[in-house]
């Protein structure tokens, strides 16, 4: 059985570039995580809006630890492993929907311009 979504991401929420970015002012300013996840070597980014329907499962996600609020003391939210979706119309080399399940999948995509292995190791502090 498969599963449309409609991905709605508060644009301010969603930050595109690699793990978490702090804002400027001294460090006063919170910060916010990026969406982002790998899979099969890339870096796949979560997009806002649009329809989208939820295929097979195709494998499994890695979701970056993350610590927006460095200094709260709770130690931010640990790396996650998500099933990988594939998003029916769609190749999976720029397209996967990510979750627990597919009612809960968010689309994520990817830009060879911009995501690649680099970007990945980055996310997860590997070198």
């Amino acid at each position: 059985m498969r599963t449309v979504r409609t991905l709605v991401l508060a644009g301010a929420a969603l930050v595109m570039g690699t793990g978490c970015t702090a804002g400027g002012g001294g460090g006063e300013d919170a910060a916010s995580c990026a969406y982002a996840v790998a899979y099969d070597g890339r870096a796949y980014w979560g997009i806002d809006g649009g329809d989208f329907e939820v295929g097979e499962a195709v494998g499994v996600a890695r979701k970056p630890p993350c610590d927006d609020t460095p200094n709260d003391g709770d130690g931010g939210e640990a790396a996650q492993e998500l099933t990988a979706y594939r998003v029916v119309g769609r190749d999976t080399g720029t397209a996967l929907a990510v979750g627990t399940s597919p009612d809960d999948a968010v689309l994520v995509t990817f830009d060879p311009e911009k995501h690649g292995s680099e970007t990945v190791r980055e996310l997860f502090g590997e070198r």
